[in-house]
């Protein structure tokens, strides 16, 4: 669990400060507080709360461990619940997780609460820091920059799956492709893709709100929202995209395993023609009956002769008609 307190002032003072020593009432147009609350034990969260003067309905927003991406509106604040992604190993190569990442916006404060770790706020940090004039930006700005962050990661994972089905098509058009570890690859990437969309389609219910007329009372804490909405739809349609690749690689392998199929029942289909008039020759010459040819035994080569020009003529009319 780490509490940590970032002030931006515009004055060219950025610094981390101590959650007991913030006084909300001094913090101006020129300044903004960003708290961040790596976990959600209830002491940590009841001391931000009370530096910052927070409303009961809001903290219960931040305390709450399981819930579902949604808007809280108060008189001059608002809480906005989102569903964000992170790797839990720690370098991010583990498998994808979701986290819950509660948000509150109010006048030159923003405080974000998520349980563990998440690639969004790293990076939106390091975005940030030696930023000059930050402190000048409105909340709802500063906040707007942060799922803009959010919505990346997001961006980044289906990149990633694009590139795994990019790798995907090179298989499928290999003639060695292995049936069992290609259609593996794909359920994995279909559970990516399902888990992806998933967790990215609630966030309508947090973002959509926020562009709606009565949210305009709320002033520079919404007024930097709308383009969310245009961003979100972008991920989710990035996400669909993705399936329709997977599902056209794997259109790709089952045509090129018909093809191979194909391949191998026209060589049969011409090894039988060839084959067969030799064969019925070969029994009708078997037959036991006494007719004068059988009497020659130079008929045997006419017989043997007869059957290479038969399997000749059918190479050649198959290649003729481009059979083969």
């Amino acid at each position: 669990m780490t509490v940590r307190a970032r002030l931006y002032d515009a004055r060219g003072d950025d610094r981390d400060v101590d959650i007991g020593a913030i006084e909300p009432g001094k913090i101006d147009d020129r300044a903004l507080l960003w708290i961040d609350v790596d976990g959600q034990d209830a002491a940590d969260i009841d001391g931000v709360a009370r530096a910052v003067e927070l409303e009961p309905r809001l903290r219960r927003v931040l305390a709450n461990t399981q819930h579902q991406p949604h808007v809280v509106r108060l008189a001059d604040r608002v809480g906005i619940v989102l569903t964000a992604i992170d790797r839990n190993g720690p370098n991010g190569d583990e498998s994808l997780v979701r986290r819950d990442l509660d948000v509150v916006v109010g006048r030159n404060l923003v405080i974000t609460v998520h349980d563990g770790g998440l690639a969004a706020i790293r990076d939106y940090d390091e975005q940030v820091r030696g930023e000059r004039d930050l402190g000048l930006l409105d909340a709802g700005a500063f906040i707007a920059g942060l799922v803009d962050a959010v919505l990346a990661t997001y961006l980044g994972e289906v990149e990633d799956i694009e590139r795994e089905i990019e790798k995907l098509d090179q298989i499928a058009l290999r003639q060695s492709a292995s049936h069992d570890d290609f259609l593996d690859r794909v359920v994995q990437l279909r559970r990516r893709i399902a888990l992806l969309r998933r967790w990215v389609a609630p966030n309508r219910d947090a973002i959509a709100p926020l562009i709606r007329p009565d949210f305009e009372l709320h002033g520079d804490i919404v007024t930097s929202w709308p383009g969310m909405l245009d961003r979100l739809e972008h991920v989710i349609g990035a996400v669909e995209n993705a399936r329709e690749l997977l599902v056209g690689s794997l259109d790709i392998y089952l045509g090129r395993s018909a093809q191979r199929s194909n391949d191998v029942m026209k060589t049969l289909t011409i090894v039988s023609s060839i084959a067969l008039p030799a064969v019925v020759l070969a029994g009708v010459m078997g037959m036991n009956f006494q007719i004068g040819f059988f009497d020659n035994a130079a008929n045997f080569y006419v017989v043997v002769v007869a059957m290479l020009v038969i399997s000749i003529t059918i190479l050649v009319l198959a290649r003729w008609r481009r059979w083969i």
